[in-house]
């Protein structure tokens, strides 16, 4: 089955902007399920972020100041 190419150029562009539009929304952007389908998006499409990535060293200082919990629940 043939699809045109400009019509799955469309469907691509709905999808990126859709995963745009949810990264824009504040509730959308904290929900585990849509981070883990825009994570799905990234790597079907070989798409890699860098430490030069805009957001990604903000991303590695909040990271770092989570705390760790042990079984017990004591922070470490």
């Amino acid at each position: 089955m043939q699809i045109d190419e400009k019509l799955l150029d469309k469907l691509a562009i709905g999808e990126v902007n859709a995963l745009l539009e949810g990264l824009d929304d504040p509730e959308l952007r904290r929900n585990p399920a849509f981070l883990a389908k825009v994570r799905e998006f990234l790597k079907q499409n070989k798409l890699q972020t860098t430490p030069e990535t805009q957001g990604v060293q903000k991303i590695q200082k909040v990271v770092e100041e989570i705390p760790t919990f042990d079984l017990d629940g004591q922070v470490s």
